[in-house]
């Protein structure tokens, strides 16, 4: 079969989508298929040669990297005679112009088959203010929220009333539309400043700023398979929180699969992840966000629609423990994209 890797892109994210799309070409090609890995940064010479793969790192991007990168590059990769000639493209694309919505757009236009979620469930999935609307219509707990604007950063009473808001608690600050912790902030102050900091980083990557109350306790994340949840995952940083570099450096973070968690609490929260699937309209494959506090009551923050996938990555840990391999939840991925593949 032949297999078209979308990885890199214009995103944040970039660096983290190669360590991506570098697992699942490499093991696709243990499989007997023939794979390449496209990078639409680069527009029409759009291939990744395999030391490129190789030399990938999870090093973040700098803005003027960013700033070089322009979206006219992906409708040349798009109609790339490598996308043209796939039976079906694998998105291992991360962020903006990857998850949101816009390469699916393109993709539905070409008539090309692609992995994941549509368009419409990318672009919802992908805006975490308005996810947080359909999961209170879904019955689903999400922390308490507010919304700014960049240019609110600089108004006191905006600040003082998102404050008030908050109850004066930790509250977390991030970009309404970015992935990987890319300007978050966790601010535990009541200093204004500090507020307006954050505001200002996250405003860097988004349009609208997200004000999400803190949930303390534990950090727990599901995988979802077409209907199907995988075994809880608990993430538990050696120090801090969550951030990029814990994340993506080695040895920062522990990861307890299956979570040690009661089965009434696991089936619980497995059910939600599910569910936030299902009320965003996603399809394929996501992998299902919560904070579990002191009462062991879970909230849902995100779905994220391509989640990392390195062979180390959250998703496919929990399917190594349901029984999967690596190459089998590729391939179970693309089938769940309509294509079919041999037993």
């Amino acid at each position: 079969m032949r297999i078209a890797v979308l990885l890199g892109g214009l995103s944040a994210e970039r660096n983290i989508s190669y360590l991506s799309g570098r697992a699942i070409t490499f093991a696709l090609r243990e499989r007997g298929h023939t794979v390449v890995a496209l990078d639409p940064a680069k527009g029409v010479n759009c291939e990744v040669s395999d030391d490129e793969l190789r030399s990938a790192t999870a090093r973040e991007v700098t803005d003027s990297e960013l700033e070089s990168f322009h979206p006219d590059r992906l409708l040349e990769c798009i109609n790339s005679p490598h996308m043209l000639s796939a039976d079906v493209v694998f998105i291992a694309l991360h962020g903006k112009y990857g998850e949101d919505g816009y390469i699916q757009s393109l993709l539905d236009l070409k008539g090309i088959k692609y992995t994941g979620s549509g368009m419409l469930a990318s672009g919802v999935a992908m805006d975490k203010a308005l996810s947080k609307m359909l999961f209170q219509v879904g019955g689903i707990p999400s922390p308490y929220w507010v919304s700014l604007t960049p240019d609110q950063a600089d108004d006191i009473a905006a600040l003082e009333e998102t404050r008030r808001e908050m109850a004066g608690g930790m509250v977390v600050v991030k970009p309404n539309d970015q992935g990987s912790t890319v300007g978050m902030t966790i601010v535990d102050s009541q200093v204004l400043e500090d507020l307006a900091h954050a505001v200002k980083l996250a405003g860097k990557y988004s349009q609208t700023i997200l004000i999400e109350r803190y949930i303390p306790g534990r950090e727990l994340t599901v995988a979802v398979l077409g209907n199907d949840a995988f075994p809880v995952i608990e993430i538990e940083p050696k120090e801090g929180f969550y951030d990029y570099a814990n994340k993506y450096t080695k040895g920062k973070t522990e990861y307890h699969c299956p979570a040690d968690i009661s089965e009434e609490v696991r089936d619980h929260v497995m059910n939600l992840a599910v569910t936030a699937h299902h009320v965003l309209g996603c399809t394929g494959y996501s992998r299902v966000d919560f904070r579990l506090n002191d009462e062991n009551l879970p909230y849902c923050l995100e779905v994220n629609t391509v989640p990392g996938f390195t062979e180390t990555s959250l998703v496919p840990m929990a399917a190594k423990v349901a029984g999967l391999t690596f190459a089998e939840l590729c391939e179970g991925i693309i089938r769940l994209a309509g294509v079919d593949i041999p037993e």
